[in-house]
């Protein structure tokens, strides 16, 4: 009995220092009725149980395993064996529903093909020719909703949210973009050392993606592959110029747009397995409003550093 009794404290301890999004509702205080419907307690002669959003805890005194406390998918489990020392081990719970591979943090290299999949720029274009190891893009997908496309299985559906992709072009050559009088996108050879020159540009980014995985989703050795489609909005486009001169430097920052289209769309597709997460894309719109410029395609291959 004052093993029972003991836990149980426990059990109360521990629901007091649940996050405060649970307890911390100034209306649930002075409710009881919302109190109820947020925690609820199941007592018999030897186990205790209580129910909170996102999880339980339960005691149970004629079992090894005298504490579970179960948070999301992961259960954390006291035993107590006689003769033993308590132990605590965790258990990761198999995952009931799909869920896709798109919110995370993604870092890539990028550059230009002069139609999709044909890496020789166009003869306008050669002055855009950019530094490949300095040519970065960088995604940060904050958003992200998965639609399982099976009943009794959860390895097979649809994947889409929003990200926010910033692409830094490394131009690898002193020719400056411009846009001219007659409003086209070209380019000033720099009558001063060019250190860095480059055009940046954002984009919000909304994917439709394929996704498969082996197996069934059970933790986090899965393997999986997706394919689609993404549409991208232009938030800005900038060009950032860095010029050095007899031991000084000084930066120039163009604020046009250079024609760089508003919208696009492009082709993707992701591999992984286990913490090895890649990605490729490539756009099928041109970086360009047509005739405004040359003609090239952007594209990316890079590593999600982050998935959650």
């Amino acid at each position: 009995m004052r093993r029972v009794i003991r836990y149980s404290i426990f059990v109360w301890v521990f629901l007091l220092i649940l996050p405060g999004h649970v307890f911390s509702q100034k209306d649930t205080l002075k409710n009881s009725r919302k109190l109820t419907n947020i925690v609820s307690v199941e007592e018999e002669a030897h186990r205790t149980r209580v129910k909170f959003p996102g999880g339980d805890v339960e005691v149970d005194e004629m079992n090894d395993t005298i504490t579970k406390i179960t948070i999301g998918r992961r259960r954390y489990e006291v035993i107590d064996k006689p003769g033993h020392h308590t132990r605590i081990q965790v258990v990761r719970e198999p995952r009931t529903d799909f869920k896709g591979h798109w919110a995370g943090f993604d870092l890539g290299l990028t550059n230009f093909f002069s139609t999709p999949f044909d890496s020789e720029l166009p003869s306008d274009g050669r002055w855009m020719d950019l530094n490949s190891g300095k040519s970065v893009s960088v995604g940060m997908n904050l958003v992200q909703y998965s639609i399982g496309l099976q009943n009794e299985k959860d390895n097979f559906g649809i994947v889409t949210g929003l990200g926010w992709t910033i692409n830094n072009y490394r131009f690898d050559s002193q020719n400056i973009m411009i846009r001219d009088d007659d409003g086209f996108t070209t380019y000033s050879v720099a009558q001063r050392n060019v250190e860095k020159n480059k055009l940046v540009t954002s984009y919000l980014t909304v994917p439709v993606l394929l996704e498969f995985q082996l197996p069934a989703r059970t933790g986090d050795k899965d393997f999986f592959i997706s394919a689609g489609v993404y549409g991208g909005f232009r938030l800005g486009s900038h060009t950032k110029v860095v010029y050095s001169e007899n031991g000084n430097r000084e930066k120039e920052k163009g604020r046009d747009d250079y024609n760089i289209n508003t919208f696009k769309y492009g082709m993707m597709a992701k591999v992984g397995y286990k913490w090895i997460n890649l990605y490729a894309k490539c756009d099928m719109t041109p970086l360009i409003e047509s005739g405004r410029g040359p003609e090239v395609y952007p594209w990316t291959v890079g590593v999600t550093l982050v998935h959650f």
